[in-house]
């Protein structure tokens, strides 16, 4: 999965995507209160001033650039390299890159150290709350012991009471709960998140996991070889300032300071970058869901939004305010836009666009986000139809509507909307084409509204002009009016758009299409992946569209989170010995919420009339395990770290995208054919 959000203060617009669990057990630790516990001699290098440094919560040679300051330290205190972590305890990418940052220290046992800050995303709810419980627990000595078990349930933490659940955790690490419950509601905890986050912000962070290894930047979940690299590069300037006669305790300030670079992305802490004002056209359906002045409004503000999103739920009440105030010269299109990592938003939307045809969409709307606690794993279906009848609707009508299609389009339209104006996360607005991107507070929203009903009543007076046309002519008014907006530059240590056609072999994959197809893409999926399933249905109209033109090789890539997908997969390459892959791989998208069931891979085979005694010998061979094993390894080499992930001729495609952009990359690769 791929996607962007905004969150709350000291979160930033995000592109995210997929992975793994995390297992920090033994070695010696220094927390947030200094050495907590250390391995026999492993400080003795410290010296005179090291050890004053320490005394103080400090580090010896610590760098001012990127402090190790009073953080949480795994490994040798006097280890030359510093692997400093930007993390967000509720972030599967997180626990993947911790798990080789894990596996570098236990490689390098001497050399490096790890260090963690806190940079808790912003559309992930609960992770303020779980980075809370880490430092809690380092208060008794444990907290990279409190890290392990977070991460370990990692896809568990959605919209518990993180303080009871880790309060558990704490039981089974043999913490004084009380005493860890009183340290979760200090209010320093949110100074040292808040500090941290700060830290990240004024040096490039712009996503999770981040990494500083001794000040060089790597961004995302990368393999142990590409941390390996850097590290064995760095333990020759080790070797070369030791020999100059500085202790190894003082390189890791000097390293930082020839290391570290900034990047155009990260605004100076003297001169903050000013954001770019960015205006687009979003045309209004005469039929969507809109109120306030909807016949010859001033201001048109268009919202984005998704009803399984947190911050778009806390926006409402800054919305009412604005029609409380300026609900004569205001009206509010909304827009749907369910982040694909949001598995129940899609059918949420369905059935407010259900209950928009017999007039009740905001009723809905505002039943929709009072209970979206309720939406995890639930049959949506009877939740909404409940909520239907709650609010007086024709029920057979609304699920006449639910069944017709109607409402999949919309959301299917409004989606690639979005994705065409740039909105890429939720909520997103658009005043009169002006875009106001998450949930920001009312006097954001007063200020713009305010100039742009000057602007509106400007052009209203001076072109005769209302309705549509007055929208119309007040965005077109903008845009003219916007300053350029800077170039914009790729994320730091980002994957590369285009691969090496050479490094993606076909191999034992399973392939559609034609051999000879002048586009290749190869498919990089996980069958427990709902982006994925999501993706799966765009790629069936790729192939129906460029029929003949296009070969399709999928490949396994598992994420490490998703328990039963290997199963899953071994099963489809079972299926595929017996001519029934894809039979198998349409099936496995549509049940992946029974894969936790019992036999329900055998009972999917049976269902497909396979020979059952050759699936089983095949399901468990050593053959399809390490088919499995050998896409994945094909995926981490070219940069995949979540999935969705396409290549397309080796174009880079992430995430699950809508069809315009799979066709924007196979015309432009068909048009090179010519």
């Amino acid at each position: 999965m791929a996607h962007d959000a905004q969150g709350s203060s000291g979160s930033n617009l995000l592109v995210m995507v997929a992975i793994a669990l995390i297992a920090f057990a033994g070695g010696y630790v220094i927390g947030n209160k200094g050495a907590e516990s250390v391995q026999p001699g492993a400080a003795v290098e410290a010296g005179a001033q090291g050890a004053a440094a320490l005394a103080r919560g400090g580090v010896a040679g610590d760098s001012d650039k990127i402090p190790i300051g009073d953080s949480p330290v795994f490994g040798n205190p006097s280890a030359p390299i510093a692997v400093v972590e930007f993390s967000s305890m509720q972030c599967p990418f997180c626990a993947r890159g911790s798990e080789t940052l894990k596996q570098l220290q236990q490689k390098y046992p001497n050399d490096v150290k790890l260090v963690f800050k806190h940079y808790p995303l912003g559309f992930q709810a609960e992770s303020p709350a779980l980075s809370k419980a880490l430092i809690a627990a380092g208060e008794q000595g444990k907290f990279w012991e409190m890290k392990e078990k977070v991460f370990a349930n990692v896809s568990k933490h959605k919209g518990v009471n993180v303080k009871e659940v880790t309060s558990g955790y704490a039981k089974e690490l043999g913490l004084d709960v009380a005493k860890f419950q009183a340290a979760f509601d200090n209010p320093k905890n949110d100074e040292i998140i808040k500090r941290d986050q700060d830290l990240g912000n004024s040096i490039g962070v712009r996503g999770t996991p981040h990494f500083f290894v001794n000040g060089e930047r790597v961004s995302g979940a990368q393999p142990l070889a590409k941390f390996e690299e850097i590290v064995k590069a760095q333990l020759e300037q080790v070797k070369k300032h030791t020999a100059a006669g500085v202790a190894k305790d003082q390189v890791y300030g000097k390293m930082v300071a020839e290391n570290f670079k900034d990047t155009p992305s990260a605004p100076s802490a003297d001169k903050p970058a000013a954001p770019a004002t960015v205006v687009n056209m979003v045309p209004v359906r005469a039929n969507d869901p809109m109120k306030g002045n909807t016949k010859d409004p001033l201001v048109t503000i268009v919202e984005f939004s998704d009803f399984q999103c947190p911050f778009c739920s806390r926006v409402n009440p800054t919305l009412e305010q604005v029609m409380k105030n300026y609900g004569e010269q205001v009206r509010i299109v909304f827009k749907q836009n369910p982040l694909p990592f949001h598995q129940e938003a899609p059918a949420a939307h369905e059935a407010a666009l259900a209950a928009h045809e017999q007039g009740k969409f905001w009723e809905m709307h505002d039943l929709l986000f009072a209970n979206m606690q309720s939406f995890k794993g639930a049959d949506m279906r009877e939740l909404t139809t409940g909520y239907a009848q709650q609010l007086g609707l024709n029920v057979n009508k609304f699920k006449a509507y639910l069944d017709s299609g109607k409402g999949k389009q919309i959301v299917k339209e409004d989606l690639e909307l979005g994705s065409k104006v740039g909105a890429r996360g939720t909520p997103n607005f658009f005043v009169n084409g002006v875009q106001l991107v998450g949930a920001k507070p009312y006097p954001a929203f007063e200020a713009e509204i305010k100039k742009q009903i000057a602007l509106a009543e400007k052009l209203k007076k001076e072109r005769n002009l209302k309705g549509e046309a007055l929208y119309e002519a007040v965005v077109a008014e903008n845009k003219k009016n916007a300053p350029a907006a800077a170039a914009p530059t790729p994320a730091p240590a980002a994957a590369p758009d285009k691969v090496d056609p050479s490094k993606l072999n076909i191999g034992n994959a399973v392939t559609r299409g034609p051999k000879n197809a002048p586009v290749t893409i190869f498919a990089f999926s996980d069958f427990q992946c709902p982006f994925c399933a999501r993706a799966a249905g765009t790629i069936e109209e790729v192939m129906k569209e460029y029929d003949g033109k296009v070969q399709l090789v999928f490949k396994a890539y598992p994420l490490p989170f998703h328990q039963e997908a290997p199963a899953a997969h071994r099963a489809a390459l079972a299926a595929a010995k017996q001519g029934k892959f894809w039979e198998m791989h349409d099936k496995l998208f549509a049940t992946m919420k029974e894969f936790k069931t019992a036999g329900h891979f055998e009972k999917v085979a049976q269902e497909l009339g396979l020979n059952m005694e050759k699936f089983k010998a095949d399901f468990n061979s050593d053959e399809l395990k390490k088919q499995v094993d050998a896409e994945m390894a094909e995926g981490s080499a070219v940069g995949v770290r979540g999935t969705p992930a396409f290549f397309i001729n080796g174009n880079r495609v992430v995430g699950a995208q809508p069809l315009p952009k799979f066709k924007e990359v196979i015309d432009a690769e068909l048009a090179k054919k010519k």
